[in-house]
């Protein structure tokens, strides 16, 4: 197990105030689609209102995740600084941004309300409160407080971890918001019979202003559960990465058939060098025959076994050069090779 207890959080191209508005927009686009859906749909069923928000999330993050990075959700903005990804004094205004962007929606759904016919829709508290997030006789299936406070935990964290995987560098799949969004629509409708359905602090709070007075009073549960899933899954997800960043291991592999085709260059010089100790051999040799004074006759014998195995130092040089540069060849073919 490694930590990277000192990675930083990258650099952005765009402006801090920037990106905190994104995540506004982003946020207030989330649930309106999820709260709209909830008022409206003939069905009503937990599946429909799950998709909706799922939906809405993958449309999201493909127009806009690629400016902020924050996800639209307060626990995946913390878990992304909790990773590494995200500084904390801009995580902060992400929720703040987020949450206000919530509240925007709700309201524009309650103008929508006060527009239509009398009696067209229930009166607004009860028709908020059907929407906010409680536990025990406030949850849809009578869930009691514990068991709520499992579920949200649970839910979120697995969330989290599954938008730091998406989201890794080291994942190439072009796939991710679609991911992201069906992992968050199945936990939806997950919970949609257990607790309303949240797994977004934003979300929680958007209806309490506008529901009966429990909402609010349980709303804290609704923030610390997820809050603390999606940190302790940054912490989980923090502690079994990598300790080196990826541009450190794709200069590792690079220097690694760097190296092959020194090794290869290196044998080809030995190949120089023991043609040109060949070249000087017969050099001697014929200026002993041309002075024809040698000090002592050298055996032709000799001679043969010196040049024979000067030629097979030279194949085995160039025998193990041929095996580095197919090393090489074979190294850069598995990196270049499209990912999957």
């Amino acid at each position: 197990m490694t930590t990277s207890g000192t990675a930083t959080a990258p650099v952005h191209a765009y402006s801090l105030s920037t990106r905190t508005a994104i995540e506004g927009l982003g946020s207030f686009f989330i649930v309106f689609a999820g709260l709209g859906t909830a008022l409206f749909s003939s069905g009503g069923t937990g599946t429909t209102v799950g998709f909706a928000y799922g939906l809405a999330m993958v449309a999201a993050i493909i127009s806009f995740g690629h400016i902020s990075n924050g996800y639209f959700n307060p626990a995946f903005s913390l878990g992304m600084a909790v990773a590494g990804r995200l500084k904390f004094s801009a995580m902060v205004l992400y929720v703040v941004a987020q949450t206000v962007g919530a509240l925007l929606a709700s309201a524009i759904w309650l103008a929508l309300m006060k527009v239509m016919p009398a009696g067209a829709t229930p009166e607004t508290p009860a028709l908020f409160g059907a929407l906010a997030n409680g536990f025990d006789a406030h949850s849809p299936s009578q869930v009691p407080m514990i068991g709520v406070l499992i579920v949200e935990i649970v839910a979120v964290a697995l969330l989290t971890a599954m938008v730091l995987g998406v989201t890794s560098a080291r994942n190439k799949t072009a796939l991710g918001p679609v991911a992201i969004g069906l992992a968050f629509a199945v936990a939806v409708g997950i919970t949609m019979p257990l607790t309303n359905g949240s797994l977004n602090p934003a979300r929680a709070t958007s209806v309490v202003f506008l529901a009966d007075s429990w909402a609010l009073g349980q709303l804290w549960l609704f923030w610390l559960a997820p809050l603390f899933g999606a940190a302790l899954a940054a912490a989980i997800y923090r502690s079994f990465a990598p300790s080196k960043p990826l541009a450190a291991e794709d200069l590792t592999d690079e220097s690694l058939t760097d190296d092959a085709d020194a090794s290869h260059v290196a044998t080809g010089t030995s190949v120089s060098s023991a043609a040109s100790v060949t070249d000087d051999a017969v050099v001697t040799d014929d200026a002993v025959d041309a002075d024809e004074a040698p000090a002592a006759a050298v055996p032709s014998s000799a001679k043969k076994s010196g040049t024979d195995s000067v030629k097979d130092s030279g194949s085995a040089a160039g025998a193990a050069g041929k095996r580095a540069a197919s090393q090489a060849d074979d190294a850069q073919a598995f990196f270049d090779a499209p990912k999957k």
